[in-house]
């Protein structure tokens, strides 16, 4: 099932906004509401952890923790895809997957997707909601590290 796609373009290179992307572990310096970030392994079936809270919205302060485990990287092609796990969607198999295309030299379009097993509708709309917030602030978080 597919839950959202949120797409922006970027006044950066691909390159650059790449480098940010594929840190898979090393989101800290930018993910806003990142406490902690720590890695296990390294390149496919390596896992990051987060430590996070809300930085605005409605769940504004509330904390949690969350993994996502790499499952795919194409790099020439600037993309990867990674398994999550949340605990507030215990039951959830998903899949969030960055891709970048090239529009120039100093600019990208940022396409972040979500998709897994199916929910109910009521679910849906609510993870859904959470997403776009979410999957909107950290593509304008990272075009912020490029300015």
């Amino acid at each position: 099932m597919h839950y959202i796609t949120v797409t922006r373009e970027v006044d950066a290179p691909i390159g650059e906004l790449w480098g940010l992307v594929a840190g898979f572990g090393a989101e800290k310096a930018w993910y806003p509401g990142a406490k902690s970030v720590s890695l296990e392994g390294f390149g496919i079936g390596s896992i990051r952890t987060f430590s996070y809270v809300y930085p605005a919205g409605p769940k504004k302060g509330e904390e949690y923790s969350f993994s996502e485990e790499l499952t795919e990287c194409d790099a020439p092609n600037y993309s990867m895809t990674f398994r999550v796990r949340r605990p507030d969607y215990p039951d959830m198999v998903a899949f969030g997957t960055t891709a970048l295309t090239s529009l120039g030299s100093n600019k990208t379009r940022f396409d972040w997707s979500a998709e897994g097993s199916p929910l109910p509708e009521d679910v849906h709309a609510v993870l859904k909601a959470d997403l776009q917030e979410r999957f909107d602030g950290l593509i304008v978080a990272m075009a912020n590290q490029l300015v």
